[in-house]
This record gives C-alpha cells, sequence and structure tokens, in this order.
C-alpha cells in the first residue's frame, strides 16, 4: 500500500500547537499586567455609567451605546494618563475595534 505523502505547512503554521492570535496574546502579557486592574475596572464602570452612548455614533448623529471605554493617549504613550477620566471616550464595540486596529489616535 503506498504511503500518504507528507502535507505542506508553511513555516507559521501552528509553531507549537498555539495559533498565529494564542502566540500574540502570550507575547502581550495579561489584562492587569498591562494596566487594565481592578481600578481601571472601576473607572470604566462609572465613565460608562455617566456617558453611556458612542462619541464617533453622536457625532454622526447617531444613537448606538458605548461598550467600550478607549483611551483618547494610548496608555503605552502616555502610562500617567492611565486613569485620568479627561483621557476616556466612551465606544460602541465596531469604533473601538476599528481604532485599535488602525493602533493610532482618532
Amino acid at each position: 500500500m503506498p504511503s500518504r505523502p507528507t502535507q505542506h505547512r508553511p513555516p507559521w503554521a501552528n509553531r507549537g500547537g498555539l495559533s498565529q492570535e494564542q502566540r500574540y496574546d502570550r507575547r502581550r502579557g495579561s489584562a492587569a499586567r498591562r494596566g487594565y486592574d481592578a481600578d481601571w475596572q472601576q473607572l470604566r464602570a462609572a465613565h460608562l455609567r455617566e456617558n453611556p452612548w458612542c462619541v464617533f455614533c453622536a457625532e454622526a448623529g447617531e444613537t448606538k451605546p458605548a461598550v467600550e471605554v478607549d483611551h483618547i493617549v494610548e496608555v503605552r504613550l502616555a502610562p500617567e494618563r492611565r486613569l485620568d477620566p479627561t483621557n476616556l471616550r466612551s465606544l460602541c464595540k465596531p469604533h473601538h475595534s476599528q481604532r485599535t486596529h488602525r493602533g493610532r489616535p482618532r
């Protein structure tokens, strides 16, 4: 019986049994390690109570509930502003995803 030919796998595929996303998550560390600890969770909840609508949707004349709190100036650029309420804005999930994917302030 002939043996099956070996399958070609690209060099980046499934290294060590982890997906590319899993490897990225391991490199960046836990949320708490990146500064999203209990203090952040309290501030985030208070901000969403006070500012429940997405600011970008509001600018476009729409009303969409915010589910994310975004740092206007990124924490990695200004760690001292991590818990500064003036550095926060409420965003819906699509706008937050666009902003974090882009990786720069809007």
